[in-house]
């Protein structure tokens, strides 16, 4: 038994960089690429947990089992995010951000995960991370990440997936972040009546005061469709408008990478940053963070801007 530990300790460090084992069921982790702690080599941590990994070259993807996993390449080491990874193995992810970081458990085994703290300034200029669509089955784990990294956003709901996900939208609210009115039906506003258009709003208010307890005081139109009947309506509600001057375009996946070369060549003092409640964004954040930390700035919220 003990032969096979130290095997399995020697393939960990020999193909990931991982650092020495704590005990015999936890491994613990050195810095990995993207400067985050939330990206994990795939093939050595399959392995610790004995579950059976392959590579389709057609695909250009990964399969645990028959799971498939999506993930970064870099330098020849497959990355996948940890929130992906416990999703594909049914994994037990737990955090504190008090902590500073949290652990991967299955089965009998565990890893350490060690997150990054931003570094210390005074009044850094600050961006703010929005997230539409929800709340949906993304949600929870862009929760997860947000809450790692002890971090606020504001999330624009759509009232109908209020009402078909309350557990979820309540959680919202429980973690601290704030809300905002992002239409019943997720119209396209200007297309309709002025009666439907305020129908759509009242019906969404009406939602969240239901379900989460709050009245939101901040709307964003779906796609960002305006028109002055419309300004004339949320006006008389007693709405904010909240756009965003960053579109990351995460609804067509375009990964971690581009997102992050994208935020840095727009990012400025005040920047509102889109996202929408998808798992993808979920695995891209943590390289947004730190990117984003790095370039000297830290997160507000909108209603404090």
């Amino acid at each position: 038994m003990r032969r096979n530990l130290v095997f399995i300790f020697l393939l960990i460090l020999l193909f990931s960089g991982v650092g020495a084992a704590r005990t015999d069921s936890v491994m613990e982790k050195t810095l990995l690429p993207f400067s985050d702690e939330l990206y994990l080599p795939l093939r050595p941590v399959t392995e610790f947990f004995g579950l059976p990994l392959h590579w389709n070259p057609i695909e250009q993807k990964a399969y645990i089992g028959n799971q498939g996993i999506e993930g970064e390449l870099f330098a020849g080491t497959f990355y996948v995010s940890v929130v992906e990874l416990a999703i594909a193995i049914n994994g037990d992810l737990k955090w504190s951000a008090e902590k500073g970081g949290g652990f991967l458990h299955y089965k009998d085994r565990s890893i350490d995960l060690k997150l990054p703290r931003p570094p210390e300034r005074e009044n850094p200029p600050l961006v703010y991370l929005t997230f539409d669509d929800g709340p949906n089955e993304g949600t929870p784990f862009i929760l997860d990440v947000l809450q790692a990294y002890n971090i606020k956003g504001t999330f624009f709901l759509i009232g109908e997936n209020i009402l078909t996900n309350p557990e979820i939208a309540k959680k919202i609210i429980q973690h601290g972040h704030q809300v905002g009115n992002h239409s019943f039906t997720h119209s396209l506003m200007p297309t309709l009546s002025p009666r439907a258009m305020r129908h759509e709003l009242e019906l969404t208010q009406k939602a969240f005061w239901v379900i989460m307890g709050v009245e939101p005081v901040l709307f964003r139109p779906p796609y960002g469709g305006w028109s002055p009947e419309l300004r004339d309506i949320y006006h008389e509600m007693g709405l904010k408008l909240a756009w965003w001057t960053i579109d990351t375009k995460d609804f067509n996946k375009p990964g971690a990478r581009v997102m992050v070369d994208q935020i840095l060549r727009e990012i400025e003092p005040g920047a509102v940053i889109l996202f929408h409640c998808k798992l993808s964004t979920a695995n891209a954040l943590p390289a947004i963070i730190n990117a984003i930390w790095e370039k000297g700035y830290d997160f507000g919220v909108l209603l404090e801007k």
